[in-house]
């Protein structure tokens, strides 16, 4: 048997990391930050989409990725937080299946991550962008 996991909302928060990194993008080209409610609406999606629907020029928003990705490398990990009982989810489903992890996150950021909440272990294979 195999079992996929979904990691934001399903085993992490990482909205904190989000939320702040899209600020720092925005304020480091001058633009006004959108409401974290804007923000949360679109979390879920790949990063180049959300930009563009928060308002971001096409030609623009590889830039703001880049900017996004530069902040969120150095706080996601202190950022984001294991969600209650994922960590039991996991153990419990990995004495009966192979496990996975499908991601629109970087799969780099969340191999990361699942190290550092000492869940990666458990995965057999992340896919991630």
């Amino acid at each position: 048997m195999i079992i996929l996991f979904d990691l934001d909302g399903t085993l992490i928060d990482s909205t904190e990391a989000i939320l702040e990194s899209f600020a720092v993008a925005f304020k480091h080209f001058n633009d006004a930050v959108p409401n974290d409610e804007a923000i949360k609406a679109e979390i879920g999606y790949p990063l180049d989409a959300m930009f563009t629907t928060l308002g971001v020029e096409e030609t623009k928003v590889w830039e703001y990725v880049a900017a996004y990705k530069m902040h969120y490398r150095e706080i996601s990990c202190a950022k984001t937080v294991l969600l209650k009982d994922a960590k039991k989810a996991v153990e419990l489903a990995h004495k009966h299946a192979t496990l996975g992890v499908v991601t629109t996150k970087t799969a780099k950021y969340s191999v990361e991550l699942l190290e550092h909440m000492e869940l990666m272990h458990y995965f057999e294979v992340l896919i991630g962008r």
